[in-house]
């Protein structure tokens, strides 16, 4: 080989060298998307990175045509990026390979992680912990290792973790899930996951929690929060059902907590158990940390009001059947822009375990994970209460009104089947006026208030 052609030789080589190594930079993926300089990413700009597919969603939805059929109405995208060179993601734990995506990670980044907590052992730990939690159940198998990472980075105040997957959307899908699973992580605010790159492709992620509090100041948090939850227990009825659990943390929650607007750490549970003012997230919140200590299976649920406003409401599972909550329009502290003034004060029952189409009337979907439709009324507050009517029924009627009397109730609440069966209750006891036949003799008038939507009358007895 002559003297050119070694020379010619070498910088190939010299260049394939250096395309091979290539440059890696430290890139944040939402800066020019959000124009956030920090990379933090809250609630609002997660939101804007998920895809809603109407179609899909329009098609699933008309899919469901049995009561009860298990089909669930997908109000997000949420399918998983796939890496074009690693194929499809293992769902199991404990192959060949210590973490599903080791080739995206140098032997330096494991042992990082390794000293930091984050070892097959304990992501195996975490996974398995993690079983019966609603979006980890619900999200893609290929997602869980990712999930229990931020879960381990996130409860530990790690920073920098080097992460199992190169993709963003990955990432924010699991950080979602994850803090829509543990209403115990209320410090958290956004994180910062840094992208690195080589010849523009993404080689690994680097994530960091950002917080509100120091760790010192959560663990005097904590102790607040403990005593809330001693106090709150102490009431809990003895041998109570699942339904019970459900009723009495919904009363303890509206009756311990008001509605205010910029009430402090209202995003999380201590604006409701140290400063006993929130929204509707620490009310949402709040409702799914105080039922796992019950053990009733309970999740958030994020969406939209009817009036357009981002909302967070809740929903559990009562004898293996599905049914929504929304703590916050149940307290009378609340009225969204289309209520009517309150007739009474106190608790709103409404919203206690409705269904899918009652839900919709008033509230839009709009989830990290599908939900189910949910279609069961048998724990519904008025079934369970003997206050729901299909038809008009007097002794019926006769019989709760005098309940409610002798109980010293200053108003009474009646729910009906379907719209036929509320214009029949309302046309005898309004129309008629037969609801004087249900209250003493001298009464000559009273107020009461009604809600198509929910198919509602509402009296008072005072």
């Amino acid at each position: 080989m002559n003297s050119a052609a070694k020379k010619y030789l070498i910088t190939i080589m010299v260049v394939f060298v250096i395309t091979m190594v290539g440059i890696v930079v430290a890139t944040n993926v939402l800066d020019k998307k959000n124009g956030d300089e920090n990379g933090v990413f809250s609630w609002d700009n997660l939101k804007s990175s998920f895809r809603v597919d109407k179609k899909t969603i329009a098609e699933q939805r008309q899919s469901v045509t049995e009561p009860g059929k298990s089909s669930f109405l997908a109000d997000v995208d949420t399918s998983v990026v796939e890496d074009g060179n690693q194929g499809s993601k293992s769902n199991k734990i404990g192959e060949d390979t210590e973490f599903f995506h080791a080739s995206i990670l140098s032997e330096k980044d494991i042992q990082t992680r390794e000293n930091s907590g984050i070892t097959k052992e304990n992501i195996e730990l975490i996974c398995k912990e993690n079983v019966g939690k609603y979006c980890y159940d619900t999200m893609d198998e290929s997602l869980h290792q990712l999930y229990a990472e931020i879960l381990i980075a996130t409860k530990k105040r790690l920073s920098d973790v080097p992460l199992c997957s190169r993709e963003q959307k990955e990432v924010d899908m699991a950080y979602r899930c994850v803090l829509n699973d543990h209403p115990e992580i209320f410090t958290v605010c956004g994180y910062v996951c840094v992208v690195h790159s080589a010849n523009d492709s993404p080689v690994k992620t680097v994530y960091s929690a950002k917080y509100t509090m120091s760790a010192q100041e959560e663990a005097a948090a904590k102790v607040k929060i403990d005593e809330y939850t001693a106090a709150f227990m102490l009431g809990v009825p003895k041998n109570a059902g699942e339904y019970d659990k459900v009723k009495y943390t919904y009363e303890y929650l509206i009756n311990n907590t008001e509605y205010v607007l910029n009430s402090a750490e209202n995003q999380n549970i201590c604006s409701v158990m140290i400063f006993h003012q929130s929204v509707c997230l620490g009310y949402a919140k709040s409702m799914q940390y105080l039922l796992d200590k019950l053990e009733v299976p309970c999740t958030v649920v994020e969406g939209y009001a009817s009036n357009g406003d981002p909302h967070a409401w809740n929903l559990v599972r009562i004898n293996q059947a599905y049914y929504f909550v929304d703590v916050t329009w149940g307290d009378s502290s609340y009225t969204n822009g289309n209520s009517a003034v309150r007739l009474y004060s106190g608790v709103n029952y409404e919203y206690l375990n409705i269904t899918s189409d009652e839900l919709t009337k008033g509230h839009q979907i709009d989830n990290v994970v599908p939900m189910p439709r949910c279609v069961e009324i048998a724990d519904n507050y008025y079934v369970k209460e003997g206050l729901y009517f299909d038809q008009y029924n007097s002794q019926k009627l006769s019989d709760r009104f005098k309940e409610a009397q002798n109980r010293g109730e200053d108003h009474i609440t009646i729910k009906c089947a379907n719209d036929s069966a509320f214009q029949e209750v309302k046309s005898y006891l309004l129309d008629e006026q037969k609801v004087f036949d249900f209250l003493p003799g001298e009464t000559q008038s009273l107020s009461y208030s009604e809600n198509p939507d929910m198919h509602t009358l509402t009296f008072l007895l005072k």
